[in-house]
């Protein structure tokens, strides 16, 4: 039997990546290409 993946799997991988663009922003200020991956990373979470 194949578990079903559930409306909160999905809510904890997007508040997993979210908090990931957001803190590749903080941490890498002077990187532009780190800072757009890191935008990329929040669009995808939302």
């Amino acid at each position: 039997m194949v578990p079903a993946v559930g409306l909160a799997h999905f809510l904890t991988l997007g508040a997993i990546l979210f908090t990931l663009g957001v803190f590749g922003i903080f941490m890498n200020r002077k990187n532009v290409i780190i800072i757009l991956m890191s935008i990329e990373l929040i669009l995808l979470a939302v």
